[in-house]
């Protein structure tokens, strides 16, 4: 494990300065565009991964419900 290095206090009162707000209000107001940006670049690939990960995984479990439903009778 990495030994743990002192944070100097300076940064953590520039990290929490009010004066720093707007940059935070920024980074919120852009959030939609960033957010549609993401989903136009790698919705197809997610929404594929998504559907032959979880359609998959949902088959099988079913699957094997229906097996074990069927052994009890």
């Amino acid at each position: 494990m990495a030994p743990r290095q002192n944070i100097p206090l300076r940064e953590i009162l520039y990290q929490l300065s009010p004066y720093q707000q707007s940059v935070i209000k920024q980074s919120f107001f852009n959030a939609p565009k960033t957010f549609m940006h993401f989903v136009e670049e790698k919705g197809v690939g997610l929404l594929t991964f998504g559907i032959l990960y979880f359609g998959t995984k949902a088959w099988t479990e079913n699957q094997m419900h229906e097996e074990r439903l069927a052994e009890r009778f």
